[in-house]
């Protein structure tokens, strides 16, 4: 592990800073340098670990000082930039650096955040990194350890192909998030340091994009390692085909998609399997439940194996925090505040959190128009989805006998919630509404009972499934006036969520981006996906006509609290392209995005 965290430390950025002129021309042989590491094909792996390492870090915290030897943490996890503060999903947790996502308007004053700087500092190390694999890969020394001609090959391939795939999906968070910015394809050196980067457009930079994945879909297998815990094809073509739609070409997106939904690599899973697979459950909770193709799940096309950092084999084990952002803090709740058990003097809480799914922060909470969506053709009572197997509708403890008993019934509180003091306070966001049913997809207890009340979590996760694919390939069928067939792929996923089919007049970008909600709900990088239809054919993403705000509008009002900014055409949805990288960029002048 130290040998990889010391790989990391190495690896360039886009801001890179001078290099020592002596240092260049020293030969570190007892050290692990690139020019040491890269010289065969277990160095180039051991890289594209530390790239994975970059990747699963999504689900970890976001840093505020990238470059310095003590990191300072925010309580929010990278994920929830793209999931968090839209449409289904608020903010329920006061901070500064994330005001907007209970109050999209309070975005403008945060150009210098430095949430967006972590952000665009990362995911450009992922892109370096790339780079370096990329172009290090084409040294004629390299030893390829195939033993023959076409093996040495194929290695290499698979090494360029997967760094390739990373770099794209890198790219695909930037554009997304801060569209226009600087496309790098080379690795930075100290002797090719620059300070006069442009925002290439997006249009650009979707062509090395198309490039890169293609390339993966060419040279990589469908299923990765067993579990797919490393990128494969799957992943490329899925993201290619969600590229194709983002360009207005479904045509393409269905052939890209085709051959991931039809073939029979994949299925959803939709019989009960893994190791809960005899307790309560459904096979859609089954999928979170037990995420590797080793446990039996055919639907999973990229997994995160997690563990504590002293049990990990290969990388470093970043801090998953996704339980903490979306299991509510329950124990801030009266009822549970004023619970008391003989036996557990001193621990009740470790014991309450232990009956209920894992301490959590409610940093973020799902919307009432989110939950609502669960209700089409009455279906709520059915639906797996939001059964009380995929959400915490109940909060239990143990009496005096150690039988279980229900403390709150959330439903009835979710019906009754009211807008608070806080909901309408631009200047306290806070919302803490501590009562709000919780998503169990990331739901984790720790086994010792000692750590009940941890923050962290040391589960395997989800991180792309076949489900969001047969979405996406609805939306391309629609799109080419294929209403019937997008309903097929749609109704699959109603099918085993145990509710009604849909008919083809039903079949529409809203009923789409209903099922994404019902069936994606905090997986799902649902700004991306709204940002992405909203800028279809042209459009801009500000307009209070734009699906973004539109649907922002309509699914994630209180009554009493208005979405603020989201009526107005002036409210940026992009996020500011960092003032410290605009500030460095000293040979070319950097326009900020508009509304900053």
């Amino acid at each position: 592990m130290k040998r990889i965290l010391y790989i990391l430390s190495i690896v360039s950025t886009l801001t890179l800073s001078s290099c020592n002129k002596d240092f260049l021309v020293e030969n570190p042989v007892n050290d692990i340098y690139a020019e040491n590491l890269l010289v065969n094909l277990d160095g180039f792996e051991s890289m594209n670990y530390a790239l994975l390492s970059f990747v699963r870090d999504e689900y970890g915290r976001l840093d505020i000082s990238y470059g310095s030897t003590s990191f300072s943490s925010l309580p929010f996890a990278k994920s929830v930039m793209w999931s968090c503060g839209i449409d289904n999903t608020w903010g329920n947790n006061r901070h500064n650096q994330t005001r907007f996502f209970s109050y999209p308007k309070n975005i403008v004053a945060m150009t210098d955040g430095e949430v967006f700087l972590s952000l665009f500092e990362w995911l450009y190390k992922v892109v370096n990194t790339a780079n370096m694999v990329i172009n290090r890969a084409e040294n004629p020394d390299v030893d390829w350890q195939g033993g023959s001609p076409a093996a040495d090959l194929a290695n290499k391939e698979r090494i360029i192909a997967e760094a390739r795939l990373y770099r794209a999906w890198a790219y695909r968070h930037l554009t997304y998030s801060f569209g226009d910015v600087p496309l790098s394809t080379e690795e930075i050196t100290g002797e090719n340091y620059r300070v006069d980067w442009e925002r290439n457009s997006v249009a650009d930079i979707r062509k090395v994009m198309e490039e890169d994945f293609q390339y993966a879909i060419d040279k990589l297998p469908m299923r990765s390692n067993g579990n797919n815990t490393k990128p494969n094809q799957a992943v490329a073509r899925h993201y290619l085909g969600e590229l194709y739609l983002a360009e207005g070409n479904p045509s393409s997106a269905k052939s890209v998609l085709q051959p991931l939904v039809e073939g029979g690599d994949y299925s959803l899973m939709t019989s009960r399997f893994g190791k809960d697979a005899s307790s309560s459950g459904n096979p859609f909770m089954d999928v979170f439940r037990s995420p590797l193709y080793t446990e039996g799940n055919n639907e999973v096309l990229w997994a995160f194996l997690n563990t504590e950092d002293e049990n990990v084999a290969y990388g470093n084990a970043p801090s998953i925090f996704m339980k903490n952002m979306w299991q509510n803090y329950y124990s801030n709740l009266s009822q549970v505040k004023n619970l008391k058990h003989s036996q557990y003097e001193g621990t009740t809480i470790k014991l309450f959190w232990s009956l209920n799914g894992g301490k959590g922060a409610g940093r973020c909470a799902i919307s009432l128009g989110a939950f609502a969506l669960y209700k089409y053709d009455n279906q709520q009572n059915n639906d797996y989805r939001y059964g009380d197997d995929a959400f915490v509708w109940h909060l239990y403890f143990l009496d005096e006998n150690n039988t279980r008993y229900e403390v709150l019934n959330s439903k009835s509180s979710l019906i009754n919630l009211k807008a608070n003091s806080a909901m309408s306070n631009d200047n306290d966001p806070t919302i803490k509404q501590y009562n709000l049913p919780s998503t169990r997809k990331w739901s984790y207890v720790y086994p010792i009972f000692d750590r009940s009340d941890d923050d962290q979590q040391y589960n395997d996760m989800v991180y792309l499934r076949l489900a969001e694919t047969y979405l996406l390939y609805a939306e391309a069928l629609y799109k080419l006036g294929d209403a019937t067939g997008a309903a097929q792929w749609i109704n699959k996923i109603r099918s085993r969520a145990n509710v009604s089919s849909i008919p083809a007049s039903a079949v529409s970008i809203d009923f789409i981006l209903d099922e994404r909600s019902r069936e994606l709900i905090t997986e799902e990088q649902r700004r991306h996906t709204l940002i992405r239809l909203s800028q279809e054919n042209g459009g801009n993403e500000r307009l209070s006509s734009s699906i973004f705000k539109t649907r922002v509008r309509t699914y994630n009002e209180v009554s009493g609290r208005e979405v603020r900014g989201m009526h107005d055409d002036d409210t940026p949805v992009l996020f500011p392209v960092p003032q410290k990288f605009i500030d460095s960029n000293t040979g070319r002048r950097i326009e900020q995005n508009p509304g900053y």
